[in-house]
């Protein structure tokens, strides 16, 4: 979710789905980067940093009651904390202070234990706190905090009194990632410290239906015309991700059936908008069964999934159990996109913005899978070629060397498609059904499952699972930047040949090079075959075999790696033992628009002429049945096809042959 002006979002030629034509991703990005980015130049902005570590918030149970005549919040905020120190004799929450400039903000009226008033300041966004006794190591303490006024929406902020695009019909909403959530309740503000429950009870205009996270437990129409609704939500959460949806929404239900089970899928979607996007949102149970095979049970089945719709420019954002959603985000990639985040980013979240990729580049990867479920193969490649383009322009780590810049978390290149690559890279590497297993393990391991995780966890999860050491994986491309440039030289003839890969890093120092199993495909006209060498060296020489006569070698034929081929330099000497069967012969080679192909049929029968790219790829096909022997030529039209080596391929009833053509 973040601000890129909803970029001009990529297209898909390969896949003829109308509904892959826009990027997950960066509807994903938009609405973070929108308001929180401009903190980067605020002298105020909040860095990412621990809030008080001397607690441990446990609970948060909000009582919101909302005006839109005039614009108001009135709140009373219950938290439950224990102390992490031996000693407590204050401690701090951070809630957002009124300003001076705009006269928004917070007021705290009073802060109570129990029935009992308790000694506060609020100054600075830090609602600091005195217990009436010191708290000892783990004691816990259950404080309500009274207060009111209008959260900060001077920059479209992270709690807005709002309305539809096409009508006047009010909404009010919450995005409070990164550093949102004070803005609008007090709160711990770090991803680190998840809360063990949290509700929330919305009392507005009656006219409203009031969304949060977790189970509605009660409705109640109150005296004075307003309704109250009381959510619950019994799994931990971060506080980020609690969330807050109000308008006069049309309710469309889709439920999900895990088992014996039936979940609840609501969602809610203004009225003037519900017939457009049923379609897609009828999408979501197919995709929660989807993403329970890959990535195991849908983390909240006690409760619901759904999506809750708000306000243009905030895309897609992955409030636990309750997707918000602009409307232009309600197509497939985007769903699949917020619907993954459940998994990763609100079941295991990560522990620091530093490591957002594990959130966010892991729900990336998800609309790739939901890709490939309906796209096939060619589905997933050219999803996958999109992220690598994007990831091809990175800059940095993916670890995030500076979260003062909210930029610099939610980078569009960085952390969303160069996260989603390193994962098709470590699949590429362990393959499907470890790579599978690798997530499911992760998701399901005790000591992260409705936690918190860094980038080590994961990795030790997938060398677990492997049985491979990936230290030198998740050190270059979580921590190193750039991608590798490979250059292949292919010295040697018969069925064996030498390949010299000389590589270094394209955009930086950091590795000079990179350490990568790397397919090679063994081309001969006996047929292919793919050998998996180590290279771990800027300059390495192998020896590879093939079936029969090698006439060529291609670099990662499957493209599992981040990378550029700057050239291949075939120098395969044909071998005399093994003259041609069919005297073929290609001219001009080089050549541009056309390629005259002569070859000798020695038996009547059938003839194939193919020309295929360095993947393996068929772009040019002629079959013809029934050819007599005889001396034949044939010429091929180039136009249309990129500049590059490919090759020329003859199968007649003796054999075939193979030779290796420059187009220019």
């Amino acid at each position: 979710m973040k601000n890129i002006s909803f970029c001009l979002l990529f297209f898909l030629p390969l896949i003829s789905f109308a509904q892959f034509d826009t990027q997950g991703w960066q509807f994903c990005q938009a609405g973070k980067i929108r308001y929180f980015g401009q903190l980067a130049s605020n002298p105020k902005a909040r860095l990412a940093y621990p809030g008080d570590a001397s607690i441990d918030v446990t609970y948060y149970g909000l009582d919101l009651h909302l005006t839109t005549t005039p614009a108001n919040l009135r709140g009373a905020a219950t938290i439950t904390l224990k102390s992490t120190v031996a000693t407590l004799n204050s401690f701090f929450l951070d809630l957002n202070s009124t300003t001076a400039t705009t006269g928004e903000g917070l007021r705290v009226d009073s802060v109570k234990m129990g029935n009992q008033k308790l000694t506060f300041q609020h100054a600075q966004n830090k609602l600091t706190i005195t217990p009436s006794q010191p708290l000892a190591t783990g004691q816990a303490l259950t404080i309500t905090v009274f207060y009111q006024g209008v959260p900060n929406s001077s920059a479209q902020g992270s709690f807005k009194f709002d309305k539809h695009e096409t009508t006047s019909d009010p909404v009010i909403w919450s995005l409070s990632e990164p550093y949102g959530a004070p803005d609008w309740f007090p709160c711990r503000d770090t991803p680190a410290d998840k809360a063990d429950s949290s509700s929330v009870r919305i009392t507005a205009p009656a006219q409203f239906v009031s969304v949060s996270n977790g189970k509605l437990v009660s409705t109640t129409s109150n005296a004075d015309g307003t309704k109250t609704y009381f959510w619950k939500n019994s799994y931990p959460i971060a506080q980020y991700l609690i969330s807050i949806a109000v308008s006069n929404y049309a309710q469309y239900d889709t439920p999900f059936t895990y088992g014996s089970q039936t979940m609840p899928v609501t969602h809610y979607i203004y009225p003037e908008n519900l017939a457009s996007v049923q379609n897609n949102l009828a999408l979501t149970p197919s995709m929660l069964q989807l993403f329970t095979n890959r990535f195991g049970p849908y983390p909240f089945l006690r409760e619901k999934y759904g999506h809750a719709q708000f306000a243009y420019g905030n895309g897609g954002m992955e409030h636990q159990t309750i997707t918000s959603m602009e409307i232009r985000s309600l197509i497939p990639t985007v769903i699949a996109h917020e619907l993954a985040h459940q998994w990763f980013g609100d079941k295991i979240t990560c522990r620091d913005w530093q490591n957002i990729w594990l959130n966010e580049g892991f729900a990336s990867y998800g609309e790739a899978v939901y890709t490939e479920s309906v796209g096939g193969q060619a589905g997933y490649q050219s999803y996958m070629n999109t992220f690598m383009s994007a990831a091809r322009l990175a800059t940095g780590s993916i670890y995030v060397q500076d979260i003062s810049n909210v930029n610099n978390i939610f980078n569009t290149n960085r952390t969303y498609a160069k996260g989603a690559v390193v994962l098709h890279m470590l699949r590429g590497i362990v393959g499907d059904s470890t790579f599978y297993r690798t997530l499911r393990t992760y998701a399901a391991t005790p000591a992260l499952a409705y936690n918190t995780a860094v980038t080590e966890d994961f990795q030790a999860v997938a060398q677990q699972v492997s049985g491979k050491d990936l230290a030198y994986f998740f050190k270059q491309w979580i921590y190193g930047e750039g991608y590798p440039t490979y250059k292949a030289t292919i010295t040697g003839g018969g069925k064996s040949v030498t390949v010299r890969l000389q590589q270094s890093n394209t955009k930086s120092t950091n590795p000079a090079s990179f350490t990568m199993p790397v397919q090679m495909l063994v081309q001969s006209a006996a047929g292919d075959t793919t050998v998996t060498v180590f290279n771990d060296q800027a300059d390495q020489t192998f020896t590879v075999s093939g079936k029969g006569v090698v006439t060529n070698v291609v670099i990662d034929p499957n493209n599992w790696i981040l990378k550029t081929v700057e050239s291949t330099t075939n120098s395969i000497v044909t071998a005399t033992t093994e003259p041609a069967p069919m005297g073929l012969r290609v001219y001009p080679n080089p050549t541009t628009e056309t390629l005259v192909v002569d070859f000798t049929q020695s038996e009547r029968g059938s003839v194939t002429l193919s020309l295929a790219n360095l993947l393996g790829q068929q772009v040019k096909v002629i079959n013809e049945i029934n050819l007599a022997p005889g001396d034949y030529s044939r010429t091929l039209s180039l136009r249309g096809l990129a500049a590059g080596r490919y090759t020329v391929t003859v199968e007649t009833p003796v054999g075939a042959q193979s030779r290796v053509v420059l187009v220019r």
